[in-house]
């Protein structure tokens, strides 16, 4: 599979001009559930070149009581109330200097660090492990 291969925009071209909520960040709740939400770990399905995201939201704290099958999962205040003051929390791109080239395209810096968080090659289970 190659970069041509890709379908790097499913949103459309101009997703992120298009559908203005897709570029919020911050967390997303629905009733008792809540989930952290970053389009800049995936700049490209909107356009735009891929540049190394920041670091990811994380919980304030997370238990799982004996009695429950589910985690409970308790984010900072302010978190939880984001999503009422959506254009502060949109992800700021600059239009002009950030759209893609090419749909592949990625900061200079982006795949030394994408190769130490991901599998580098993809292995098929039925060759023994033999790297394709």
């Amino acid at each position: 599979m190659s970069g041509e291969d890709v379908s790097w925009t499913p949103y459309g071209r101009d997703a992120g001009t298009e559908v203005l909520r897709s570029l919020y960040t911050g967390v997303i709740r629905f009733a008792d559930v809540a989930e952290g939400y970053d389009p800049a770990r995936c700049r490209r399905q909107f356009g735009y070149r891929q540049t190394i995201p920041r670091t990811m939201m994380v919980p304030k704290d997370v238990y799982r009581p004996a009695s429950c099958s589910t985690y409970i999962v308790f984010w900072e205040g302010s978190m939880d109330q984001l999503w009422g003051n959506l254009p502060s929390h949109f992800l700021h791109i600059a239009i002009d200097s950030d759209l893609c080239e090419y749909p592949s395209e990625a900061d200079e810096d982006y795949m030394d660090w994408y190769q130490t968080r991901s599998h580098p090659r993809i292995i098929n289970p039925d060759s023994g492990g033999v790297s394709l």
